[in-house]
């Protein structure tokens, strides 16, 4: 490639979001190349394989602050299980439980309930301490909402799938490649690459997808000096347990939450739906059935430095800690650590953020893709083709 060559679509980012949004550019397009940093595409090696899977359903985000959550996350939901039933994904719709330890938590389950109505969430309802127990009979609640919508998928297998659409459909994937230069046009922006063995080379492409998860903030200054948008780094961090060690560790197979609380950041404060239990598949075989182990977490924390947030890893006492008031049967000795990973969180922006460029719209920003945008991906992708289907008309 060179700038002699120009490049209809560019996606720089090879994670869920990048490869969802270049297999549905794909249906509708032609001339699309992806770049991705890591030296793999289909192993969603930062945000899109760091998580816990959770099929989310939808029911956490107002449609005030944050409407684009709201809404994607809801279609998305539905979407993605499609998705993956039809092309042997991993998944399964275990539901979800969101408990209540204490009195004062059930107020709380009540405003969820209330948005779950509001963003059409299916099948939501408050049960008893009671139902609770009959459903996962070690964990303790004085009342919980039943979640029907939500489920696990394999992220990993996700990513590979949509990665292997997209190249089947003639997407053009190059891996450990760098955007280190964009400038803006007014017909085309102009990228400066960086390859693996070091070399550079500038291409330049019709319409620009920013997709770069934790670094697109990056890139959007870069690109725009005046963008407003910045990481508020925070990570979240997971252990594991083997459910079949013993009786007061066994789940049934469903998620596990507690009731939101609020998390503190330099940045101000949002709430946060906690460190939580989510089963696991036993292998990758089809059709798909639950393992043994659950994980707990994430636990989120404020990290000074984006590059450095794997220097400091939090003990298994304060995840006992956090899970002790529904799940009192996890002692420390029963943790293994699973994985941390950095969110794409944004300062001061809570909702997921779509938009072009202000100032050269043939760039589409897609930042501030954190939870739940793994659920979210293949909404966010459709709504990201019609955007662009308008630049290249």
């Amino acid at each position: 490639m060179s700038t002699d060559n120009v490049i209809q679509i560019a996606v720089i980012g090879g994670g869920v979001i990048g490869c969802a949004v270049a297999r549905e550019l794909s249906k509708r397009h032609r001339g699309i190349f992806v770049f991705e940093k890591n030296p793999g595409i289909a192993k969603g090696e930062n945000q899109s394989t760091r998580n816990s899977g959770v099929i989310h359903s939808g029911i956490y985000y107002d449609r005030t602050t944050r409407p684009l959550k709201a809404a994607l996350c809801v279609k998305g939901n539905q979407i993605l299980y499609n998705f993956c039933e039809r092309h042997r994904v991993p998944v399964l719709r275990t539901g979800k439980l969101i408990v209540a330890a204490m009195e004062e938590e059930e107020k709380v389950l009540d405003l969820y309930l209330h948005r779950a109505g509001e963003n059409g969430v299916p099948g939501v309802r408050k049960i008893s301490g009671e139902a609770v127990r009959a459903m996962e009979p070690n964990v303790t609640a004085r009342a919980a909402l039943w979640v029907p919508s939500a489920g696990i998928v394999d992220p990993a297998a996700l990513v590979y799938r949509l990665h292997t659409h997209a190249r089947e459909a003639g997407v053009e994937f190059m891996a450990g490649t760098r955007v280190t230069g964009i400038r803006g046009g007014s017909d085309s922006l102009l990228l400066t690459l960086r390859y693996r063995d070091g070399l550079e080379e500038r291409v330049r492409a019709r319409v620009l997808v920013n997709a770069a998860g934790v670094d697109a903030d990056l890139l959007a200054r870069q690109l725009n000096p005046r963008s407003p948008y910045v990481l508020d780094p925070v990570k979240g961090e997971s252990y594991k347990f083997y459910g079949n060690r013993r009786f007061e560790l066994r789940v049934a197979g469903r998620n596990i939450y507690p009731t939101p609380r609020i998390v503190h950041t330099p940045h101000g404060a949002h709430f946060t739906v906690g460190v939580h239990l989510t089963p696991t598949f036993k292998d990758f075989s089809w059709p798909p059935a639950l393992g043994s182990t659950v994980t707990v977490g994430p636990r989120l924390a404020a990290v000074g430095d984006r590059e450095k947030w794997m220097e400091v890893r939090t003990g298994p006492d304060e995840f006992v800690e956090l899970v002790k008031p529904f799940f009192p049967g996890l002692r420390k000795d029963d943790l293994i650590w699973h994985q941390a990973g950095l969110q794409a969180r944004l300062r001061g922006f809570p909702d997921f953020v779509i938009e072009p460029d202000p100032r050269f719209p043939r760039c589409i920003h897609l930042l501030g893709i954190d939870s739940p945008g793994l659920t979210a991906s293949m909404a966010i992708a459709r709504q990201v083709a019609g955007m662009i289907t308008g630049l290249l008309s």
